[in-house]
């Protein structure tokens, strides 16, 4: 691989993490500062129970993603990506949990739509993460790290 390859992968995995932290900090000024999560019309009071556990998810991830931006490496890549992912992951099943919904007066039973779409995501964010947990014993099995 060239260097100018080298740079440009380098530069495009960079600008993800910046990307990914500012849609990060954007998400949570929307749900806790304006127009703040009680604007959502479905979502109950109870929503407040699950603000917390949404909150800790995406600073986690917010972290992650600044860590990774400013020290680039394999292996700080794959923890924060485990750790966020768990985070996440945790976030979703707080939410079904708590289901802080309300579809009162709808002829579709969203309620059982919103639970299913929680449930797949809960396994796609799972099957995700023993996939994260594979790369992250791979990256700290394989030794040195190369500055790609």
């Amino acid at each position: 691989m060239t260097d100018t390859a080298r740079r440009s992968r380098r530069t495009a995995r960079r600008s993800s993490y910046l990307v990914a932290a500012l849609l990060d900090v954007t998400l949570l000024v929307l749900i806790n500062v304006s127009p703040g999560w009680q604007a959502i019309p479905v979502l109950t009071a109870a929503a407040a129970d699950v603000v917390v556990a949404v909150d800790v998810a995406l600073a986690v991830a917010l972290v992650v993603n600044l860590l990774c931006l400013a020290r680039p490496r394999r292996s700080l890549a794959a923890v924060g990506d485990v750790v966020s992912t768990a985070a996440g992951l945790a976030a979703v099943f707080r939410v079904l949990q708590v289901f802080p919904f309300s579809f009162a007066g709808s002829a579709t039973d969203w309620a059982a739509i919103t639970r299913l779409t929680l449930i797949s995501i809960i396994v796609v964010v799972s099957i995700a993460l023993v996939v994260q947990l594979v790369v992250l014993v791979r990256v700290l099995v394989l030794g040195p790290e190369r500055r790609d």
